[in-house]
């Protein structure tokens, strides 16, 4: 298959590799806050965004829920405008995740990714 066929692929490229990589980004200024999740964001050195995801055991006790999380952060940004605007992008959760509000956290997520869009925030 062409890669031009995969156009809401999540492809390494679209991911921080090493281990602590995206720690630069963590430590900067720019953030979007939402009452769930906070977006840390940095511009990318090329055109293609960044995605990572920093999840604690404190906040997510249960590993099926960090999977869970991660897995429905990483969905929503493969389909979403934001993956082609050069950001480099940490998600960080604020509280204690709650299983019953999942839909809202993910909602939240894609509203902040919104944001960032060519249309949003810059």
């Amino acid at each position: 298959m062409p890669r031009e066929a995969r156009k809401e692929g999540y492809s390494r490229r679209h991911r921080f590799t090493a281990r602590g990589s995206f720690g630069p980004v963590l430590k900067g200024s720019r953030k979007l806050r939402g009452r769930y999740a906070i977006l840390h964001v940095a511009p990318a050195r090329g055109s293609v965004s960044r995605l990572g995801i920093a999840l604690t055991k404190r906040l997510v006790p249960a590993s099926t829920d960090r999977n869970l999380v991660k897995r429905l952060v990483r969905e929503s940004f493969r389909r979403h405008v934001v993956k082609r605007a050069g950001l480099e992008c940490v998600v960080t959760l604020r509280q204690k995740f709650d299983a019953a509000e999942v839909s809202q956290v993910v909602r939240e997520i894609g509203s902040l990714f919104d944001q960032l869009s060519p249309g949003g925030i810059r």
